[in-house]
């Protein structure tokens, strides 16, 4: 049974984990949107989230149209944002609930993009 409502160690309400970064140098094609959708979907899986929708757009056309993917998931959302005249990325995942993976999610997507190095942080979205 998944408590509704868990505290950390501190006494604080968890509410959610959020962890995004910027990926530079990039090796994938970032101006592939099938592949790129095909690793948030799996980002979604590997977050253990359940998927609600997700959404594509390509700003412009060729090698270098930047894609924009973003998967709303019942416990928050996983996105890629891409520039890929410049190789970079920019990931987002944010995920509410104690049975959600967030870190390996991120982990997940930067091991597909293949950076040539990248920065991750993590803010802690819980009520004091």
């Amino acid at each position: 049974m998944i408590e509704k409502n868990p505290t950390a160690g501190n006494g604080k309400r968890i509410v959610g984990r959020h962890f995004y970064g910027n990926l530079y140098n990039c090796k994938a094609n970032l101006a592939d949107e099938n592949f790129l959708r095909d690793v948030v979907l799996e980002a979604v899986k590997v977050s253990n989230s359940e998927l609600v929708e997700y959404a594509s757009y390509r700003f412009g056309e060729g090698k270098y149209a930047g894609i924009s993917i973003v998967a709303i998931v019942a416990e928050s959302h996983i996105s890629i944002h891409t520039w890929p005249e410049y190789g970079y990325a920019t990931v987002d995942v944010y995920t509410c609930g104690e049975y959600t993976k967030p870190e390996e999610a991120f982990d997940f997507i930067v091991e597909k993009l293949k950076p040539g190095k990248f920065t991750k942080h993590q803010l802690d979205r819980s009520l004091e």
